[in-house]
């Protein structure tokens, strides 16, 4: 921090980045020199064994010597000034810019002089005999050379970064970088998702590039200070957690909130959220929710099912594998399925449906258009529709147009908003059910059957849509969201869903507690924590790999007090965001420019995740969980408890559609209560 600035140029890295890999480039450079000097030995002892060139390959070794021992020093002062400093605190990194100058003045030379000696080696000016050890440390000099400048040249393009930024004084004046920012990540969602260009890409391609565009316009962090801030908060959170436990241990009425975070820089204002008062609808009940996400992680098809249990899947696959469809047409309600429709194969084998049970499967997937699956349960007496979460690039784009959309649906309130994305999706599960009739012909085959919508991420926030959509025409109609987006329903909208929706989240699930309101939160708390660090970046690296590996220590724990937080006396920088409120954002530049209100885009209507909330979290220690019985303890959430995202190691696993599975079959044994 700030991103380091060479030959005019913007790099994705800072100046304090260089330490661990110049230590690996000692390491290799004392390794190139070595076997440099060794060839060198040889040479000098066995000199009559070379029939020509022996003059050449002197010359050879001993200029490269030389370079190698000039850029091995070069490269060390690097390291040296590199670990200067704090990651905030660059004047004592002041002249890296211009060692990493000479360091490439040393370097093109060196590309040249191993060219040369390479030449003479292939083309046999340089000739030795092939009984000796001369010809083999030659070859072997020559490969570990050209490998090294390869991997230097590989790292140089990936740690470029085209975007030229506007002068903050252009910026301020036009407003130019947020235009330059849309217009870049939008070029690169491109080219990492190699989508066709329709009117659907292009639109969903320039809102998520604005989402991004209003995450990084105005800092200059790169990705290793993003790392280091979420070791710096783990650490914090981690302390604050023991620090509960130890108030807890003397007074035991006191909760533990395990939806708490660290408290740097959280947000003052919740936004005045209601309490879930009313009566929770009798169905809402554990079981059920344990019976209905089978049905969820169906819809993903194989890839899940025989993820961890690739045997035990395939064997439950195989009698409901139908290959070579490709050669002969598949069942009518079967939509593009592979060849030997693994997916549907799959679907039966983790809800036991028979074939009749099945109405719909479709597996088309592209922007705005998820798979989904309409069923009968004759179990539960439901008709069940799940859709598919997130499983594609499609999907992420999707999961990705957070701009807020309203939601029109009979019965619902005014000013209903949601995730534009699902919104999106919704809609078109909703004509595909209507344009080929398959929930109307379900449920006339099942006369008094319920109608169930479910799904897991994406697939949740999309369901909930669809059931506020279709409400109207089913009033009695179910919905269970599993682990279900925390951008996804305005105020308004999530109140409205409390009757007819129940949201499962689990431990430390990120995507329950992300929205934009939290991401700008979490940007806030990075700049806090590395503003009031006063460790160099390589050392909170090396401490967040140690901690990867051997979990983190007492003494660890009490080193995250340097971590001060917004209710403590030390002020914080200038270049720090405050958040006073959700509706009042102010912005101080780290130029010293005046404060200027802003608020960040897409925060300014709050979003929510919807419905009642099942709360799933672990009774024991993530490490000491071993699958058995009672390891997961539940308790019904509140909105707000949701609202800031959670560092933990656990904050992805915990969105994985089997955990979700794993802790609702836990919770329900313990809920006892049937479906």
């Amino acid at each position: 921090m700030p991103a380091l600035v060479v030959f005019q140029q913007r790099w994705r890295i800072g100046s304090d980045d260089l330490v661990i890999p110049g230590i690996i480039e000692v390491m290799l450079r004392v390794g190139w020199l070595g076997l440099a000097v060794a060839l060198f030995v040889h040479h000098e002892t066995y000199t009559s064994k070379c029939s020509s060139g022996s003059h050449l390959l002197r010359l050879f070794l001993l200029v490269e010597m030389v370079i190698l021992g000039t850029t091995l020093v070069t490269t060390m002062v690097l390291v040296c000034h590199s670990r200067r400093g704090t990651i905030m605190n660059t004047a004592p990194r002041r002249h890296v810019p211009n060692l990493i100058l000479m360091r490439v003045m040393f370097g093109i030379p060196e590309v040249v002089w191993n060219l040369i000696g390479t030449v003479w080696i292939m083309t046999g000016k340089i000739n030795c005999e092939p009984n000796t050890a001369l010809p083999v440390l030659m070859n072997a000099l020559v490969i570990f050379t050209w490998v090294a400048i390869g991997l230097i040249i590989v790292g140089i393009l990936c740690l470029f970064d085209p975007m030229k930024r506007p002068s903050r004084q252009g910026l301020v004046e036009s407003g130019s970088l947020g235009s330059h920012y849309i217009q870049l990540w939008e070029k690169r969602c491109r080219f990492l998702c190699c989508v066709r260009y329709d009117e659907n890409s292009s639109e969903a391609f320039r809102n998520v590039a604005d989402v991004f565009a209003s995450l990084f316009e105005d800092s200059d962090l790169v990705a290793s200070d993003l790392a280091s801030a979420l070791v710096l908060l783990r650490l914090k959170r981690k302390y604050e957690e023991q620090r509960e436990e130890s108030i807890r241990k003397t007074n035991l009425h006191l909760p533990i909130s395990r939806s708490s975070t660290a408290s740097i820089g959280a947000l003052q204002d919740e936004g005045g959220l209601p309490y879930q008062q009313s009566p929770r609808p009798e169905w809402m009940k554990v079981g059920s929710a344990y019976h209905f996400m089978k049905f969820a992680l169906a819809s993903y098809g194989w890839p899940w099912f025989v993820y961890g249990q690739f045997c035990q899947a395939c064997c439950a696959m195989w009698s409901h594998l139908q290959c070579c469809t490709c050669c002969r047409s598949a069942p009518p309600y079967v939509m593009q399925d592979n060849c030997c429709l693994c997916h549907t194969a799959a679907l039966k084998a983790i809800t036991d449906l028979s074939e009749e049970s099945i109405t719909y499967v479709t597996f088309h997937n592209k922007i705005y258009e998820v798979p989904f699956f309409v069923a009968i349960d004759d179990e539960t007496q439901h008709v069940v529709v799940a859709i598919r979460g997130t499983l594609s690039l499609h999907d992420a784009i999707t999961d990705l147009n957070v701009q807020c959309t309203s939601v029109d649906g009979e019965g619902l309130p005014q000013g209903c908003m949601a995730h534009k994305g699902m919104v999106q999706a919704a809609k078109f599960v909703l004509r595909r059910l209507e344009e080929t009739r398959a929930l109307t012909e379900a449920l006339a085959a099942r006369s008094g059957y319920g109608l169930v919508i479910t799904g897991h991420s994406l697939g949740a926030g999309t369901a909930v849509v669809l059931a506020a959509l279709m409400r109207s025409q089913y009033p009695n109609l179910k919905c269970f969201a599993f682990s279900p987006p925390g951008g996804l329903c305005s105020k308004e909208f999530a109140v409205a869903t409390q009757s007819f929706v129940m949201s499962v989240v689990v431990g430390d699930d990120l995507v329950p507690r992300l929205s934009m309101n939290s991401l700008h939160d979490l940007r806030h708390k990075i700049m806090c924590v590395l503003n009031t660090c006063s460790q160099p970046k390589y050392r909170i690296l090396a401490q967040g790999c140690w901690y990867m590996l051997f979990g983190i220590s007492a003494s660890s724990l009490n080193s995250a007090n340097t971590v001060e937080s917004l209710s403590q006396d030390r002020p914080l920088l200038g270049n720090c965001y405050t958040y006073e409120s959700m509706d009042d954002v102010r912005v101080t530049f780290s130029d010293g420019e005046t404060q200027r209100p802003q608020v960040p885009r897409h925060t300014e209507t709050p979003l929510y995740p919807p419905g009642r909330i099942l709360y799933c979290f672990p009774s024991l220690p993530e490490e000491r969980l071993d699958g058995n019985s009672g390891e997961w303890e539940f308790v019904w959430g509140e909105m707000k408890e949701f609202l800031q995202i959670l560092i933990s190691p656990f904050m992805l696993r915990h969105h994985l559609p089997h955990v979700v599975l794993a802790a609702l079959k836990d919770a329900a044994v313990q809920a006892s209560d049937p479906c």
